[in-house]
């Protein structure tokens, strides 16, 4: 039945009788109309005109703040080392960097604010409540090494943030996602490690073996969470046997300590023999090269010699005997003076040949 047909019809009857194309009712008519039908509800009475009843204008102005402050809701301000994830009815719509932003209110959006630039630390086998209060985690710090030893580490591993929707979706619980990584990680390592190379010199091997492993398990739980270090804290046997590991330690560091000394006496030892034997070599050619070149300069000097004497035998011959004279006597500590021109020289009195000196 047509609403102008109806007895009940809010509107009343449209003026001239019905028809599709009659003057459709005043506006504040129909308004008066519901304020008189459903003025009960806002405090005036039904049915009647004299009662109190709601201003249209207040009504809806009413609607207009609400409406406003449920859109001011949407506001809001992510921090510097935040990002913001924005679900819509719970599915993730948008990601929002720093600064202000606004939202569809609750309950159409919502946001997660999560600080991907914060490093985040997380300790393995111990539990740190500050100003120097630390309980160690039996279950999470002992493990087996290669050769059957049980060790007693405890580590730290420090994360922050590199995928939001990765790390707000795919894991429940980050804080135990990655301590759960971390301890598998640990164990595989320390599993396939010997003690004694745990206790000294293999550590930042085991660090690194160690973070790579854990990234790797993060990643392949897309996680979205990115290890930055894995530090090692504490590594040392049970308390058990603690003093006897010690003693082992104190006696392989005594090994090493001689073992470095006697390192650097050989290498101190040795460059020097080398040096003198590479020198006795040297002088030993050197000598060897003066003897023959000598040997080939007297030779080449008795030949011209023998050459000069068969062409003059006397001048050659006495030559030889004045070369030889003054190269002996040039050898004696004595002074001879003739005796026809002694006493028409200075007297010569050589102090430091006293005694020596001869007249003739």
């Amino acid at each position: 039945m047509p609403w102008n047909q109806n007895q009940n019809n809010p509107w009343g009857d449209h003026p001239g009788g019905g028809g599709s194309n009659q003057t459709p009712p005043d506006i504040d008519e129909v308004i008066k109309r519901l304020q008189e039908r459903f003025g009960g509800i806002f405090g005036g009475k039904g049915g009647s005109g004299d009662g109190p009843s709601l201003d249209k204008g207040m009504f809806t102005g009413i609607a207009v703040v609400a409406l406003l402050l449920w859109v001011a809701t949407g506001i809001y301000v992510v921090a510097a080392d935040e990002e913001a994830v924005v679900l819509r009815f719970g599915l993730h719509s948008d990601t929002k960097g720093p600064g202000l932003n606004w939202h569809l209110p609750y309950p159409i959006e919502s946001i997660e604010k999560l600080p991907v630039t914060r490093v985040q630390r997380l300790g393995i086998g111990f539990r740190d409540f500050g100003e120097g209060r630390i309980r160690k985690v039996p279950q999470e710090a002992l493990m087996l090494t290669r050769d059957e030893n049980i060790v007693d580490i405890s580590f730290i591993v420090q994360y922050k943030i590199k995928s939001v929707e990765n790390y707000l979706f795919n894991i429940d619980n980050p804080d135990k996602t990655v301590r759960d990584a971390a301890e598998s990680a640990i164990r595989e390592v320390i599993g396939r490690t010997m003690i004694d190379d745990v206790l000294t010199t293999k550590k930042a091997e085991v660090e690194v073996e160690t973070q790579q492993l854990i990234q790797a398990i993060l990643d392949e739980y897309k996680a979205g969470i990115s290890v930055t270090t894995m530090k090692l804290q504490d590594v040392q046997p049970p308390e058990r046997v603690i003093k006897e590991f010690k003693d082992v330690a104190s006696a392989r560091e005594d090994k090493e300590r001689a073992k470095n000394e006697a390192q650097a006496y050989a290498n101190d030892i040795i460059p020097n023999a080398r040096g003198e034997a590479k020198k006795m070599i040297l002088d030993a050619e050197g000598y060897q090269k003066e003897v023959v070149e000598r040997a080939t300069g007297e030779a080449d000097r008795f030949v011209r010699l023998l050459k000069a004497y068969r062409q003059a035998p006397e001048v050659t011959r006495k030559r030889l005997y004045l070369d030889t004279m003054q190269e002996v006597m040039s050898k004696a500590d004595k002074v001879i003076v003739n005796g026809s021109i002694a006493g028409n020289v200075l007297p010569y009195l050589p102090l430091d040949r006293a005694g020596k000196v001869e007249v003739k």
